[in-house]
This record gives C-alpha cells, structure tokens and sequence, in this order.
C-alpha cells in the first residue's frame, strides 16, 4: 500500500527475508548503494529484525539503524525469557509455566481450570497458536507443538480487562527518548489479536514498569510492552515484548510522538530532545479490514449508526493530504481479499 503513497519517492520490492534471507540481502545491500549516502533503515517485522540483528555488523557499513542486541532480541522474542526477566525485576506478570514436550504441556493445562488459563506459543506475535481455557488430550497438544513450537501455560487475565501498551524509544547510548501509552478499546479476533481501535492515554506505573524492563535488557531502538489489568483487584500484569513497531504506531504519531522521524533521527546519531508528551483521549482505528472484521464476528457489536461514528476521520488509512495512499488501501485490502491464502483471518 505504502507504493502508492504521495510520500513515496522511490519504490523496491526485494525477495521475502523469511524464505531466502541469502537473496534478501544480496538484493537490499544492491539497492543500498544505488541510493548513494548511507540510507536509514526501519525494520518493521519480526522476520527482518531477527535478520538484521544477525547481519548488523554487514549491515552497518551500508546503512544507519537502531537495534537492539542479539541476547536482548532474544528475550524479548521468548515469552518465557521475558516472563524469567520480569520476575528478577519485581515485575508483575501472570503465574507462567514452560513446559518442556508436549507431553508436560498436558499435565499442566490438565491441573488448570477451564477458562482460567491460556497456552501460547513461547515465540511469535498476535493471535496465532494461543489456545484460551481450552482442554486438550495430549496427541491435541502435541499436534499444536509442532505447529507452532515450544508453548508456555499461563493463568489467563479476564478478558474484559483494560489492555494496555507502552511505546518506548532508546537511542544508541541507551537513554530513553520516546515513551507513549495507548489502551485497545476494540480487537480482532474479538476474542484476542490486534487493536482495531485504540485511545491514547497516560499510565506512570506501566511506563515506569516498561522502561525498568527494557533498560533491564540495554535496549536499543523500539519497542512496546504490553499490560494487561485483572478487573478483580485493578492491578496490571505484563503480557509480551513487542520488539519492533507496532500496529498502533499511527495513534502515536497523531497524538503527538512522531516515533519513525526520531528513529531515523536516532539511528544517525542526532542528539534528539526527550518526547514524552502527548495529547490524551486522542483515537485512531484500523478500519481497512481491521474494524470491518471485528464489526461482523462480534456479537456484542454496537449499532451501525455508532461504528460509522468517525470512520473516515478515525481511520488511520486516510489522510487528507495523502488521498492516493488512501485509496491504495482500500483497492490493495480488495485485492487481498481475493486471495484465499488471507480467507484464515476471516473464519477465524
């Protein structure tokens, strides 16, 4: 979508970085030293930090970026590894056990009640491989496994809880320089996966929390801890490392955080001014299919008059001084849906 953009000046599609990491970097250092001045680059997905933080010292002769460490990307990927440094760091988090084999997988969602825990895949983002409350016999679980790789078992906070998460951006030297906290009104799946519409707001434990966590792990780059509050007794608990930006990052940079450009600003080495102030109740929503979906699987779903309420001047897909990314998006989401490689988000 972002080919479309009145703000794209040149456009270079190289080949997928998880399938053939080989030609990926062969193709983007070629492209790196067509564009003349080392460039700055933004690493969006999990499968090009992991890549990146393998080929930073290749990289870095070519090009600026911020990163953080190869053993501190690690914990932040490996739910258990992050839980493990929570717990050193006095920081809450849900009762968590990491199963060996599936076989110990079983016995220990077998001691849970029903409804009372979730099983999620020790790496990995979203909703993929997380199992809510559900009980399995073990050949079940074993078939997970090898799906989607090691799982932990975890007492699961009540769904109606207040989820939270907190952006932060470290510079080179370690110092923070970006903070920003958003909370989720709406997601998709209903039932746990991406915002499709988030507030901004201000929460000092959870920052104080976060930026303990991630100076824990000398971090460098970006990042978003994500909280979750128990309705029961109001207290938070730390659900994951986001280790790269996030879903969210429009409502950031509406509000008043412009993360990408001090990134960028960052990763040159600049010395930027600290950004931790922002304008509260400001909202954004991923309408484009985000939104739409979550409107049609939920059942609780308000009327149509209320989800039409600032569905265009919410929607982080439009930009008035951008109409051509706009209506990129809305013919690339078409297209997509067209493919039934995508049809998975839908039934689930």
């Amino acid at each position: 979508m972002g080919f479309w953009s009145r703000y794209t000046a040149r456009r270079f599609r190289s080949p997928d970085v998880a399938r053939d990491p080989v030609a990926f970097e062969r193709a983007l250092l070629a492209h790196i030293e067509s564009l003349g001045p080392k460039p700055v680059l933004l690493p969006m997905e999990e499968a090009t930090i992991r890549w990146l933080t393998d080929r930073a010292e290749v990289v870095a002769e070519h090009a600026h970026f911020l990163i953080p460490g190869r053993k501190s990307l690690m914990v932040a990927l490996d739910k258990g590894k992050t839980f493990e440094a929570a717990a050193q760091g006095g920081i809450p988090a849900p009762y968590t056990e990491l199963p060996e084999d599936p076989a110990a997988l079983a016995r220990a969602v077998a001691k849970q009640s029903a409804g009372a825990f979730v099983v999620k895949p020790r790496a990995g983002s979203g909703s993929a491989g997380v199992v809510y409350g559900e009980h399995r016999n073990e050949d079940a679980w074993r078939a997970h496994w090898e799906r989607y790789g090691p799982l932990i078992v975890q007492q699961r906070v009540p769904p109606e809880g207040r989820a939270v998460g907190v952006a932060c951006l470290f510079d080179g030297s370690g110092d923070l320089k970006a903070r920003f906290s958003h909370q989720r009104l709406k997601q998709y799946p209903v039932g746990g996966g991406p915002s499709t519409d988030r507030e901004a707001v201000h929460e000092p434990q959870l920052e104080a929390w976060s930026e303990a966590l991630l100076r824990s792990l000398d971090w460098r780059g970006v990042a978003m801890v994500e909280w979750k509050q128990d309705p029961a007794t109001g207290g938070f608990r730390l659900l994951e490392i986001n280790p790269r930006f996030w879903g969210s990052l429009e409502l950031a940079v509406r509000a008043g955080v412009d993360f990408p450009s001090l990134y960028a600003r960052a990763a040159l080495g600049e010395k930027i001014p600290e950004s931790f102030e922002y304008q509260d109740g400001v909202r954004c929503r991923w309408m484009m299919p985000g939104d739409i979906l979550r409107y049609l699987s939920d059942k609780d779903r308000e009327s149509p008059r209320r989800f039409l309420r600032g569905s265009i001047r919410l929607a982080e897909e439009w930009d008035p001084s951008d109409k051509r990314g706009a209506l990129a998006t809305i013919v690339c989401t078409g297209a997509l849906a067209l493919n039934p490689r995508y049809w998975r988000y839908v039934r689930r």
